[in-house]
C-alpha cells in the first residue's frame, strides 16, 4: 500500500506534494529538460537522500516555481534571484501577489541570458528579432520572462516575433533544422545546450546595449551587467554583453528549520556531486551561498551560515 501511495504521488506531481510529504517524500521543482537546473536537481536529490531526505524532482521554471513553493506544492525550488526579489516584495510579474511565504535557502551559481544566432545570420541585434521565429522556454520559465523584458527594453513583445516555447533540448533541435533563428536561454556558461548546437555550425550571440541594459536593471533590481567571453562557444568571435541573474534555492517559512539546516549543510559539505553535473558549481562556496539579494533566508538556512562564520 505504501508503494502505491508514493507511486500516486509521482503521478500527479507537484499539486500532491502536501501529501507526499506526510510520507516522508518532498518535491523539488527545477527547469526544463535539457537546462542545467533539472541535472542538479537530480544530483541534489542523490545528496539529500544520503542524510534521510528524499525527493521527487518535478520539471518547473523560476515563476511557476516560486507560486509552487509559496503555496506548499513544493518543498524546494529553483529560480533566480530577481525573480524570488520581485516574488517576496509583489513587484513586476507578481505585482499584488506577494509570496510572503518564500524563504531563501541557498545562492547557488551564477547565470546569463545568452540569445544566440548561426553565425551566418543577419540578425546582428535584438531589434532584428521582429517578425524572426525565436525559441525560448515555456510561460513561466526564468528564460521566457527574462526573453520578454529584453523584448520591452527594445520596444517589443512577444506579438512582433514568432515564439516557439519549447524545452531547452528541444529549442536546440529546432535551431539545428531551421525551424527557429534564434533561442533565447538563461544560462551559466558554457552551457552545453550552446556547445551543442555550436558543434553543428558555428554561432553568435546577440549584446545589449548599455543604455538599454541600464534601462533593465533599473526597472527591475536584481539583474547585473555581464560579459560572455570571445570563444566560449564556436563562431563567438567577441565578447557578449548582456545581463545576469543568479540562480538561487527557495523554500517555505513553513518549513522546520532543522529541516533546512540539513539540507544546506548536505548541500554545501557534498558539492564535489554538484561540481561534476556543472563545472561553475566550483563557486557555490557558504560565502557565496549566504550573499543578500533582497529575499529573507530561512531561519534553518541562517543557522547553517552563522555556524560557519559567513552571517551574522
Amino acid at each position: 500500500m505504501r508503494s502505491l501511495a508514493l507511486l500516486a504521488a509521482l503521478m500527479v506531481g507537484i499539486a500532491a506534494a502536501p501529501a507526499a510529504r506526510a510520507q516522508g517524500q518532498m518535491v523539488m521543482v527545477t527547469g526544463p529538460l535539457g537546462g542545467v537546473w533539472y541535472p542538479l536537481g537530480t544530483g541534489m536529490a542523490e545528496i539529500l537522500q544520503k542524510v534521510d531526505l528524499r525527493f521527487t524532482q518535478q520539471p518547473g521554471g523560476g515563476v511557476s516555481n516560486a507560486f509552487n513553493v509559496n503555496a506548499g506544492k513544493a518543498h524546494v525550488g529553483f529560480s533566480t534571484a530577481n525573480v524570488a526579489a520581485s516574488a517576496v516584495k509583489g513587484t513586476a510579474d507578481f505585482e499584488n501577489r506577494a509570496q510572503t511565504d518564500l524563504r531563501l535557502l541557498a545562492v547557488l551559481l551564477p547565470q546569463e541570458f545568452a540569445i544566440a544566432v548561426w553565425a551566418d545570420s543577419n540578425i546582428r541585434s535584438v531589434s532584428d528579432l521582429k517578425s524572426r521565429s525565436v525559441n525560448t522556454s515555456p510561460r513561466g520559465a526564468s528564460n521566457e520572462l527574462i526573453l520578454r523584458r529584453v523584448l520591452g527594453i527594445h520596444g517589443m513583445t512577444f506579438n512582433d516575433i514568432k515564439a516557439s516555447h519549447t524545452s531547452t533540448t528541444d529549442g536546440v533541435d529546432q535551431m539545428k533544422s531551421k525551424q527557429a533563428e534564434a533561442i533565447g536561454l538563461l544560462l551559466t556558461n558554457p552551457a552545453s545546450a550552446l556547445l551543442d548546437m555550436a558543434s553543428s555550425a558555428p554561432i553568435r550571440l546577440l549584446s545589449i546595449e548599455a543604455p538599454l541594459m541600464d534601462k533593465l536593471k533599473a526597472d527591475y533590481p536584481g539583474y547585473t551587467t555581464e560579459v560572455i567571453k570571445a570563444g566560449t562557444y564556436a563562431g563567438q568571435t567577441t565578447d557578449t554583453v548582456t545581463v545576469g541573474d543568479p540562480v538561487v534555492l527557495v523554500t517555505r517559512a513553513q518549513i522546520d528549520d532543522a529541516t533546512v539546516y540539513k539540507m544546506v549543510k548536505a548541500l554545501l559539505e557534498n558539492r564535489d556531486r554538484l561540481i561534476a553535473i556543472q563545472k561553475t558549481m566550483q563557486l557555490f562556496t557558504a560565502k557565496a551561498a549566504a550573499a543578500n539579494i533582497g529575499v529573507p533566508f530561512h531561519p534553518g538556512a541562517l543557522r547553517y551560515f552563522r555556524e560557519v562564520g559567513v552571517a551574522n
